[in-house]
């Protein structure tokens, strides 16, 4: 066979001779083209932050109560940008505003037996006279 192009000795052909290869690097894009983005930006397959930020505010809602909140309202808004952006994280949203919900609920519930308690113990000063002795 022959070269239908040939180029003299020494000479540079106008080939280039990596043209056609793979990137080095998966993800990287090739020959200059950007490397393909979904809808508003986001990359296939890309975690959404703020699902991320909801599961572990959720999960130091157990200590601190006060995170709860922020777990509700990072995860509605990451459950919004998984849905419009097709990205990643619905599960960590979900159990972000899970938790928060609960942590919530319990709070509640807490502050509703203690209020009862010191009614209680305020109506009726039987329950508890003050002193330590039995």
């Amino acid at each position: 066979m022959t070269d239908q192009n040939p180029s003299p000795h020494g000479q540079p052909s106008s080939q280039n001779p990596y043209q056609g290869q793979q990137p080095a690097y998966p993800g990287q894009p090739s020959g200059g083209q950007p490397a393909y983005q979904g809808q508003n930006g986001a990359r296939p397959g890309q975690r959404n932050t703020l699902a991320l930020v909801s599961m572990i505010l959720g999960i130091a809602g157990f200590v601190t109560s006060i995170t709860a909140l922020g777990a509700i309202v990072t995860g509605h808004m990451a459950l919004s940008q998984i849905k419009k952006r097709g990205e990643e994280g619905r599960g960590m949203a979900l159990t972000g505003l899970i938790l928060g919900y609960v942590v919530v609920a319990l709070t509640i519930i807490g502050i509703i037996l203690l209020v009862v308690l010191f009614g209680a113990i305020a109506s009726n000063p039987d329950l508890y006279d003050g002193s330590y002795n039995s």
